[in-house]
């Protein structure tokens, strides 16, 4: 239970889930084994069929590599431009119409 816990905070995915639930088995009651049994095997399967549906991070993790290096230092409003069409692409699939909201163009 502590290593779901800790899996939780610090916001792993389905795949580590479904490895720390099947590595601390023998720590659950005998009891309760079968439904932790099934509980990661549904993670499992859920890694496997959303695996298509995960966005490519590729671009994101080089745009990070950029303004770390210092590449948009000179072009702040260009990139501010830029991660604010990211927030609202996000915000209209996680939160539908808060796009619009407390937007003040800056």
């Amino acid at each position: 239970v502590e290593a779901i816990a800790r899996l939780h905070r610090d916001r792993v995915g389905v795949e580590d889930l479904e490895r720390a639930l099947a590595a601390d088995l023998g720590a659950v009651p005998a009891e309760h084994r079968f439904r932790v049994r099934v509980a990661a095997n549904v993670c499992a399967i859920l890694a496997r069929e959303t695996a298509a549906l995960a966005p490519d991070r590729a671009e994101q993790r080089a745009l990070a590599a950029e303004i770390r290096a210092g590449t948009w230092d000179e072009r702040l409003p260009e990139l501010a431009a830029r991660l604010r069409e990211e927030v609202r692409a996000r915000l209209a699939i996680a939160h539908p119409g808060w796009d619009a909201v407390a937007d003040d163009g800056r």
